[in-house]
C-alpha cells in the first residue's frame, strides 16, 4: 500500500525542504544524482521525491504505484539526505503540483520549499495547471536538459534569479539555476533496453534487481514514446 514505510516531511525544521516530483518510471542513477547536487547546493537540505499518481501532462506510469514506491526505497537506500513523500499516490485525481504546493506550504507556512525543475519543464511551466499561484509558495531549482527551448520571461520574471543562499532563508519566489547534473536520461530509452536486453546501465543494481523478480517493462510496447524524463 503506498505510504507504508515512507518517511514523512519533517515537522520541526527552518532549512530548505526539497520537492522532486516525477514518475519514476523508474527511477534511475541521473534522479538520485540530481537530487544529491540539488541537496549540496542548499546546505545538504532534504530532498523529497514524490512519485506522481496520475500525471496531468504526459502518458500514466507503467509500474505501480508499490512498484516505484519499491524502487524508489532501493534507489535513495545509501542516501540519508534522500526520503519519499507519497502524498501524490494517497490523493485521487490528476497529480497537480498546486496541490501539493499548497499543502505543504499549510504544513510549512514560513520554511522554505523548494521545486526541482529540469530545464524542459521550466520551459513548459506557463502551461502548467494554475503556475501563477507558485511564486508565493516555492522556489525553483532548474537542471539544465540538452535541447530545452527557452523559458517563457513571463516564468522568468515571476521567479527572479537568485543565490543559493537566497533559497535557504527566504521563503519562496526565487530561481537558482544549476550548471549540473544534465538530466540528459530517457527513461524511455530506459524502458526500450529493458524489453530489448534485459538490462540497463542508468540503472542501480538493486533498482535492475527488482524489475527482473518483477518482471517489469519485459514487453517492447512498453516503452512509451512520449514519456522523456521523469
Amino acid at each position: 500500500m503506498p505510504g507504508q514505510g515512507v518517511t514523512p516531511t519533517p515537522a520541526t525544521s527552518s532549512g530548505p525542504l526539497i520537492l522532486f516530483g516525477g514518475t519514476f518510471d523508474p527511477v534511475h542513477r541521473a534522479h538520485i544524482s540530481a537530487a544529491r547536487s540539488v541537496s549540496k547546493a542548499l546546505q545538504q537540505a532534504p530532498v523529497y521525491l514524490m512519485p506522481n499518481a496520475v500525471p496531468p501532462h504526459r502518458p500514466q506510469p507503467l509500474a505501480d504505484a508499490s512498484q516505484r514506491l519499491a524502487m524508489l526505497k532501493l534507489a535513495i537506500a545509501a542516501y540519508p539526505q534522500l526520503h519519499i513523500d507519497d502524498r501524490e499516490l494517497r490523493r485521487d485525481g490528476p497529480s497537480y503540483t498546486i496541490d501539493t504546493l499548497l499543502e505543504l506550504r499549510r504544513e510549512h507556512p514560513a520554511r522554505p520549499l523548494v521545486l526541482v525543475l529540469g530545464a524542459d519543464s521550466l520551459a513548459a511551466l506557463q502551461h502548467w495547471h494554475r503556475w501563477r499561484e507558485y511564486p508565493p509558495l516555492c522556489h525553483l531549482v532548474v537542471l539544465p536538459r540538452p535541447g530545452a527551448a527557452e523559458p517563457d520571461e513571463r516564468v522568468l520574471g515571476a521567479f527572479p534569479k537568485a543565490e543559493a543562499g537566497q533559497l535557504c532563508t527566504l521563503p519562496a519566489g526565487r530561481r537558482l539555476m544549476l550548471p549540473a547534473p544534465n538530466l540528459d536520461v530517457s527513461s524511455t530509452a530506459i524502458r526500450r533496453a529493458l524489453a530489448e536486453k534485459g538490462h540497463c546501465p542508468a540503472l542501480d543494481a538493486d533498482v535492475l534487481a527488482h524489475i527482473h523478480q518483477h518482471g517489469l517493462y519485459t514487453v517492447a510496447v512498453n516503452a512509451s514514446p512520449n514519456d522523456e524524463d521523469s
